[in-house]
């Protein structure tokens, strides 16, 4: 089948951003990849924004009310208030490539079909370890990234928090709670308008729609600079620039599960308002880039992954539960207006 890959050499490094100056980029009509392999001297060991990490340091330390309080507020700090509108979902390419071509030839992500949403809130960050041992030390349960000592390692403050459908789904309705406020999952489609900067044709969710690897997105070898276990695992999150919307990560530092069942064949009967996915399912939609594939997907890719990942095994006979390194999310206000 005949399609189109993004594969263009970047012609000159861009500075990041300011918020100011963010909100006025528009995406590509072409746009740009930089060679991924970049001298090893050259390589960067980024550091977390200093602000952010002692929001997080501070989530693990006093009473469990006074680590209830402080994620409340950072929770609802961190949220982008997403004004809602009408975009074209799915593979847009026939729409916006010079060559009317589709940018994968993933099926399951056409038709592009008209789709209006509602206004919402999303979460700027992926949910850190910091942030989900709260909600797991406050009821009771065992942490996250426990699965075994594979995982364990895996497990930093800092970090996504790798987790199964249903514990992401979870921690959202547990902050519904505590805070009063609707907190839930995204749907599919509050994602991808989120990654696209309210729906425009950001082929990839970077601070100018194009990937210069080592500035908007790691280059190869550098994960390991960057991740806590010096190993290809999930890296701190805020180390890179975030889209025009303001979302950090979106694009890379592990996938991200949202509220839908999957269906490959959803696009071609999708309801045109505030859709929410088929009704029953059998594995659950997650957006974004797993660690370890050398591919980054577009804004538009989808995955069908399982609600348990199977067990795997190391030596015979020697098996681990499913670990869910690359599988992490953020939570999703469902409300028309701001929080505050």
């Amino acid at each position: 089948m005949k399609y189109r890959t993004v594969l263009f050499p970047l012609c000159a490094a861009l500075v990041s951003l300011s918020a100011e100056a963010r909100k006025a980029v528009k995406p590509p009509k072409v746009p740009q990849m930089s060679n991924q392999y970049i001298d090893e001297s050259q390589l960067k060991a980024l550091k977390q924004p200093p602000a952010l990490a002692a929001e997080l340091e501070a989530l693990e330390q006093g009473t469990i009310e006074e680590r209830i309080s402080k994620l409340k507020r950072k929770v609802i700090n961190d949220l982008i208030f997403v004004k809602g509108g009408t975009f074209m979902m799915g593979d847009f390419g026939p729409l916006w490539s010079p060559e009317k071509l589709p940018y994968s030839d993933q099926l399951a992500s056409r038709p592009a079909h008209e789709v209006t949403l509602s206004s919402f809130s999303i979460a700027k960050y992926k949910t850190t370890f910091a942030e989900f041992d709260v909600y797991t030390d406050a009821i009771g349960a065992e942490r996250g990234g426990m699965e075994g000592i594979s995982s364990r390692k895996f497990h930093h403050p800092t970090v996504p928090a790798g987790v199964p459908w249903q514990r992401a789904k979870g921690y959202c309705q547990w902050l519904a709670t505590v805070t009063q406020l609707p907190f839930d999952l995204p749907t599919e489609a509050q994602w991808e308008y989120a990654a696209r900067s309210r729906g425009q044709f950001f082929v990839w969710a970077t601070d100018n729609g194009s990937i210069d690897y080592g500035r908007n997105m790691p280059a190869a070898g550098q994960v390991e600079l960057l991740t806590p276990s010096k190993e290809y695992a999930p890296y701190p999150v805020g180390l890179f620039p975030p889209n025009p919307l303001g979302l950090y990560d979106a694009s890379h530092n592990g996938e991200e599960w949202v509220n839908d069942w999957y269906d490959e064949n959803y696009y071609k009967n999708s309801p045109k308002n505030d859709p929410r996915g088929p009704l029953t399912g059998a594995v659950k939609v997650a957006r974004g880039w797993p660690n370890g594939d050398s591919i980054v997907p577009n804004t538009m890719y989808r995955r069908d992954r399982p609600l348990i990942n199977p067990a795997w095994e190391l030596e015979p006979g020697d098996m681990r539960p499913g670990v869910y390194t690359s599988q992490g999310f953020r939570c999703a206000l469902q409300h028309t207006q701001p929080p505050r």
